[in-house]
């Protein structure tokens, strides 16, 4: 988590306040007993020891306070875009290659056949 919300300067999945009211797990309500309304240094703008003590309000401007989903749902539409475009155009490099080897593999019977049929017409 620390590295997802250090990386995308985010807090908490909706907000920096989910750090003051954890309660899925029994790790998670050992640190809210620990640290209530504390949230963790990966949290803070610019990360030094502390610097996370009594900010999990969701309004304090030390601390990133957008969540990490809205965040990682923009980091990845970012990206569909390209995903898409790229995929496109490998799908019409595809279809490209398949229409040359097809006109290539067509073109080079047609010559035999021209001779073909000009031999059996000599020949009748």
């Amino acid at each position: 988590m620390d590295w997802i919300q250090g990386t995308f300067e985010c807090c908490g999945m909706r907000s920096s306040k989910d750090w003051s009211n954890l309660t899925e797990t029994r790790t998670a309500v050992a640190w809210t007993e620990l640290y209530q309304n504390d949230v963790p240094v990966s949290c803070c703008k610019e990360q030094q020891p502390n610097c996370g003590v009594g900010r999990a309000n969701g309004t304090d401007s030390t601390v990133n306070n957008e969540g990490c989903v809205s965040v990682a749902a923009s980091f990845m539409e970012e990206r569909m875009v390209l995903s898409w475009v790229l995929l496109v155009l490998f799908i019409l490099i595809e279809l490209g290659t398949i229409l040359i080897a097809f006109i290539l593999s067509e073109s080079s019977y047609l010559p035999d056949c021209l001779k073909c049929s000009k031999q059996q017409q000599a020949q009748a």
